[in-house]
């Protein structure tokens, strides 16, 4: 498998140019030079990035907002790629989400 064949690579790809489009191209540039990805289409010259490199840049990428973190979700799942560990943060499950709602309902289900 070539470097640009790898799945989280791919993942990266799409969501350094989604992002350009979105946030601005200023923005996913410092994010690359930040988490120590090149991401270049053209050609690559040098070292290969490195799977840390990728899944930082993944979660730096999250950071930016709630729908860039549900894109990351979506597309982990169309890659096949694993998220690395802590993705989420430590909010609360999804069980404790769906029991505070019971708060908010006029019935008990």
């Amino acid at each position: 498998m070539t470097e640009s064949e790898r799945p989280i690579r791919k993942l990266a790809e799409t969501l350094s140019r989604r992002g350009q489009t979105i946030y601005g191209r200023k923005v996913i540039v410092d994010l690359c030079a930040k988490t120590g990805v090149s991401l270049l289409n053209v050609m690559d010259i040098g070292d290969t990035d490195s799977d840390e490199s990728l899944q930082n840049f993944l979660v730096q990428y999250s950071k930016l907002s709630p729908a860039a973190k549900l894109t990351i979700l979506i597309l982990s799942k169309q890659y096949d790629v694993s998220l690395p560990e802590g993705f989420l943060g430590k909010k609360r499950g999804l069980k404790d989400r769906l029991e505070s709602l019971q708060d908010f309902l006029p019935w008990n289900p």
